[in-house]
């Protein structure tokens, strides 16, 4: 899926938690439903996130002047109290006090309730904030795997982009391959072995004047994973390495060679056998040659 689509459908299904979505793109949404489960989960995930939203607001303290004007009140029930008529009266005299207890227990009630309604509040608020804690781990678990399958494809395009390159240099190989010995004007030249137990032999193919020239291979047995074949060149004064190859299971085996110059300019061709890394004479083994 391209980034696009993903923005998209993420688009989507935000717009649809918040329901703000019109009749194209509900329709459109629809069809993200079906196809993926995953879109599905996710958009549940934030209607759930969505529905908490009017919990996470903050704590609101009651107004000040709300129990400024209840102690307002109090003083002037006292007062009032105080200036009547039986204020001499040993048995009047405790209805004032009376009155204040009883104006202390109400402003004791209020308090006590509003201490109660704001505790109320926090412990809600708390339970709310623990449950949109765990949406957003769920949201990001949702992210991570997402992440985690787009990585693998990226890894499984490179792998098949990486297919594609070798199967391209083997066409590209085999066309050349065609065109040297197809091609009219071709010069043949054979490589025998130098053992008579030896069952394998080579055939070269080049054009006189030309740099490259393809060799296809018989018969070579299979080495060890620490030794090579490798091909060599020689114009009577020195020896030039032309490439390295090894052969498959039928003992086949095709080498594209260029050379510094023109390849009939040399006289002798052979295959050695040979250690992978270090080779010194004693570990070389002369097993084809040929004349050009």
């Amino acid at each position: 899926m391209h980034d696009s689509d993903t923005e998209q459908e993420q688009s989507l299904l935000a717009a649809a938690a918040l329901g703000s979505l019109d009749q194209t793109d509900l329709a459109a949404l629809e069809q993200v439903l079906v196809r993926s489960p995953t879109a599905r989960a996710e958009l549940d995930q934030l209607r759930e996130v969505v529905a908490l939203l009017p919990y996470a607001a903050p704590l609101i303290t009651p107004p000040a002047h709300v129990r400024a004007l209840l102690m307002e009140r109090i003083a002037a029930d006292q007062a009032a109290r105080r200036s009547s008529k039986s204020a001499s009266s040993p048995s009047r005299t405790s209805r004032p006090m009376l009155a204040s207890l009883f104006s202390l227990t109400v402003v004791i009630v209020l308090l006590g309730w509003f201490t109660f309604t704001l505790q109320q509040q926090v412990t809600a608020i708390n339970e709310t904030n623990q449950r949109l804690l765990v949406a957003i781990e769920q949201l990001q678990a949702s992210v991570t795997a997402s992440e985690e399958r787009q990585s693998q494809l990226t890894t499984q395009l490179a792998s098949y982009e990486q297919q594609l390159a070798r199967l391209n240099e083997q066409i590209a190989q085999e066309r050349l391959l065609v065109s040297f010995v197809s091609a009219p004007g071709v010069a043949t030249r054979e490589l025998r072995p130098t053992r008579g137990d030896l069952a394998a032999r080579g055939e070269m193919y080049m054009y006189p004047g030309e740099t490259q020239a393809v060799v296809i291979f018989s018969g070579l047995p299979a080495l060890e994973p620490d030794r090579v074949y490798r091909f060599w060149l020689s114009d009577g004064v020195q020896r030039i390495a032309a490439g390295s190859f090894q052969v498959d299971a039928t003992g086949l085996a095709t080498l594209i060679i260029t050379a510094p110059r023109e390849v009939n300019a040399f006289t002798e061709v052979m295959v050695t056998v040979e250690p992978v890394t270090n080779p010194t004479p004693d570990a070389v083994e002369v097993i084809l040659t040929g004349t050009l």
